[in-house]
């Protein structure tokens, strides 16, 4: 349960068992290759083909192409659908035996068609939209152009003003034809055929009354037969298209295939972009590379599987130089690593705080929820997808966790009285009991949230307290071991003494411990608060400056103090999941009264209701969970910002490999 040991590497061997070797290096994912220094060699010889490489990522991408366009006509499987499931060699021999250059070239026709089908279809309807109020033009659209004494004019005017228009045409000349050929409540459509000689003053009164002139189509026919066209083209787009995604359909069979080949080409490509790192001469490379100190061995025995020509030396790191970070667990623990994950790895002089945070973390995540019946469902849905779905580590990592969440979700919810929010008069009388006082309780329940929520706040804060106290802790028994041990003492040790004291102060006079150490207590705190006063300032020059910074220290406890306040938002979590609850109950008891349907809205509403109460405070629980530690207990002993050990490795975005 700590960070791993890595080591710097380098490997030269021959260049006939480059690729060989590469692939032994992508099997074992222990390796995270480095850039060498020089990536040619005083001969000139070059590293990698360049070509290789840009022709792999060509395909890759074409394969993604394929892929998300065939998955939208690919028959939808089930919520509980593994990955799929194969081993290295089906998946070469499956590279070997499809063409899945001609389906992607297929898939590349189809989609071009397809795009040129839409954007035909879509200036058709514009069109129509546009020449539609044209429809009951009596005359052939080759005719609109005029003659040569007459002009024609053709265009809307807002049906508003369309009377004053014609009037005011009909004064300039009674030799002015107007048709109206198609009006509604907001535009009129005109055709206005004049006198040439009349063209200057029918284009003043025009534009007067914002005439907007219409450009008709080119086309001899009248504009019904014109429209006629447009739908019969667009039809014939329409068709095309079904057609092409009948053939996607048909080709989408293939997609399992091409998912494999494409997690295939993920791997060559991932290859060949690391052998740009590699430094090479005619005859041999060098990788330089991390390792774990652990891995160094076995990586020696899997390549003596391929040649005995090779040599792999530890090398001494630079001055400045930092390892990756690789965190490491059992298995009990490694679902925690998620949560870790997020905020960021420690450093690798750092300690991992997976282990410290899981047990907080759980407890936190149940505090928020605190319903058992919620716990349940959580386990019974993880447990599910554990089962049947084929998840990568990292996914499955955080499912665990969750898995852990429900199960002391139920604990802690069975603890409260948390099931879907339920009274006790709402569930049969031997799911209940009643207590000294005459409170009526649901079984295995110690504490009412809603009736007590001062004894609920005081155990997150105590739950605080004690986070923040280990996580001082920490970093005293950190600094101790890999720092100056006086040092440590005096900084972090100080402060361990002083919250250590304040903690059983507060024992003490709660009458959790006897009466009689009341006194040993306080002074306890006032010895940690003279021994911070005395060692704080040590730096400063002299005694006056000493004392001073010394005392200022101490306002460091309203630090540590507002950290523990910022546990009680668990209380207020949990009351927002009982009291959400609560509500969803009240309407479905609502519900139950509307005659002969009534039971099926109770069911409805009971369901959903519970469910988004369930998906929306879990992820509240896991959020407000996950920001206690990284706020209010990461910080007192870590700094983070590790970089992440990336190995050569073959991942899989689809693809599960079977051992």
């Amino acid at each position: 349960m700590a960070i791993v040991k890595i080591k710097k590497i380098q490997i030269v061997a021959l260049r006939p068992h480059k690729e060989k070797i590469l692939e032994i290096l992508q099997n074992s994912g222990v390796v995270s290759v480095l850039e060498c220094s020089g990536n040619e060699s005083a001969d000139g010889a070059s590293y990698v083909g360049i070509n290789d490489l840009q022709k792999t990522e060509l395909l890759y991408a074409n394969l993604e192409f394929a892929i998300n366009l065939l998955s939208k006509f690919a028959k939808k499987k089930g919520l509980f659908v593994s990955s799929l499931a194969t081993t290295i060699e089906a998946i070469k021999e499956k590279e070997r035996q499809i063409d899945y250059e001609a389906i992607i070239d297929k898939c590349v026709e189809i989609e071009d068609s397809l795009v040129k089908a839409r954007n035909a279809i879509s200036t058709f309807k514009s069109e129509f939209e546009t020449y539609k109020p044209w429809k009951s033009l009596k005359i052939k659209l080759s005719d609109v152009a005029g003659t040569e004494e007459t002009d024609v004019l053709v265009g809307s005017v807002k049906t508003i003003v369309v009377n004053a228009l014609i009037e005011k045409l009909h004064r300039v000349s009674n030799f002015v034809s107007i048709d109206i050929i198609d009006q509604n409540a907001v535009d009129s459509c005109l055709m206005i055929i004049f006198s040439k000689e009349l063209g200057k003053e029918i284009g003043s009164i025009a534009m007067e009354n914002k005439f907007s002139a219409v450009e008709l189509p080119d086309y001899k026919g009248l504009m019904k037969e014109y429209l006629k066209s447009l739908e019969d083209r667009t039809e014939g787009f329409e068709n095309d298209i079904e057609k092409n995604e009948r053939e996607l359909l048909d080709l989408s069979k293939n997609l399992d295939d091409l998912k494999i080949i494409y997690d295939y080409f993920g791997w060559q490509k991932e290859k060949l972009e690391v052998s740009k790192k590699f430094g090479e001469t005619n005859y041999s490379f060098i990788i330089n590379a991390w390792i774990p100190e652990k891995n160094i061995e076995s990586l020696k025995e899997d390549l003596k599987y391929e040649t005995e020509e090779f040599e792999v030396t530890e090398i001494k790191m630079s001055e400045n130089e930092v390892p990756p970070v690789i965190i490491r667990n059992d298995n009990f623990i490694s679902p925690f690593e998620t949560v870790t994950k997020i905020y960021g790895l420690p450093k690798y002089n750092e300690m991992d705080p997976t282990p410290y945070l899981s047990i907080f973390f759980i407890l936190f995540f149940a505090l928020c929820l605190t319903d058992a019946g919620y716990g349940l469902l959580m386990v019974l849905l993880t447990a599910l997808a554990l089962k049947y779905l084929k998840m990568e580590d990292g996914m499955k990592k955080l499912v665990k966790l969750l898995m852990y969440g429900g199960m002391v979700t139920t604990v802690i919810g069975a603890l409260f009285g948390g099931w879907f929010s339920l009274t006790p008069d709402q569930v049969p009388e031997f799911l209940t009991k009643t207590t000294e006082s005459g409170e009526k309780l649901l079984i295995f329940q110690k504490i009412n949230a809603l009736t007590d929520p001062i004894t609920v706040l005081i155990i997150s804060l105590a739950l605080g307290f004690v986070q923040i106290l280990m996580g001082v802790v920490i970093k005293f028994i950190h600094d101790f071991r890999k720092n100056n041990k006086k040092e440590a003492l005096l900084d972090s040790g100080t402060w361990v003494f002083m919250l250590s004291g304040i903690g059983f102060y507060i024992l003490a006079v709660s009458d959790v411990l006897p009466q009689g150490l009341q006194l040993f207590a306080k002074w306890w705190v006032i010895i940690a608060s003279l021994v911070l006063i005395f060692t704080q300032g040590r730096d400063k020059k002299n005694i006056f400056s000493k004392l001073i910074s010394g005392v200022l220290s101490l306002y460091a406890l309203v630090g540590y103090m507002s950290d523990v306040l910022s546990y009680s938002r668990l209380l207020a979590l949990g009351l927002a999941t009982s009291i959400i609850g609560l509500a969803v109950n009240t309407i479905v008891s609502l519900a139950g009264g509307i005659p002969y349907i009534g039971w099926f809205f109770m069911i409805v509403v009971f369901i959903g209701g519970h469910i988004f109460n369930l998906v929306i405070n879990t992820l509240g629980a896991f959020i407000h969970s996950g920001r206690l530690q990284f706020v209010e207990f990461f910080t007192k002993f870590m700094e983070g910002g590790g970089d992440e050990f990336r190995p050569l490795s073959k991942k899989s975005r689809y693809v599960y490999i079977k051992n």
